[in-house]
């Protein structure tokens, strides 16, 4: 049996006492932030979209958390509304419970004059950088 709760906004006393009472059973505790990547979302989310998108998102991983644009149309592939799909999904996943409502987007673009210029994934050097979440969640995919 799994039970989740979702606590939003704890003060460090009630998520204290939470935990304290959740251990009291013997039973074991993770506490994983709303707004951070896990290995199981990162998959779950990867899973959920279409097939072009999941290529992308695979090549931005394999470029340890950034590729250029040109790498993306390599060999005359489109980017036209494949990087929509990654808010999407998202969204679908918060409307529906299956991700917390603070969970970020894992890619952003950069767009320069008009143009494309690469995806990247936020908060490079920083606890909320989103890369090693997807390297573990998809490393049986990534091709090395």
């Amino acid at each position: 049996m799994k039970i989740t709760i979702t606590v939003e906004d704890p003060t460090p006393e009630a998520l204290e006492k939470l935990l304290a009472l959740a251990a009291m059973s013997c039973a074991v505790v993770t506490a994983v932030p709303d707004d951070h990547w896990t290995p199981e979302r990162a998959r779950s989310y990867y899973d959920r979209l279409p097939p072009r998108a999941q290529q992308i998102l695979l090549q931005v991983v394999e470029g340890q958390g950034e590729c250029s644009a040109e790498e993306l149309k390599a060999d005359g592939r489109s980017l036209r509304g494949s990087t929509g799909a990654f808010r999407r999904v998202l969204t679908e996943g918060k409307r529906t419970g299956l991700w917390p409502e603070a969970l970020p987007v894992p890619l952003v673009s950069h767009i320069v004059s008009g143009q494309l210029k690469k995806l990247e994934m936020p908060g490079y050097g920083t606890d909320h950088y989103l890369y090693p979440a997807f390297e573990d969640g998809l490393h049986d995919l990534l091709a090395r």
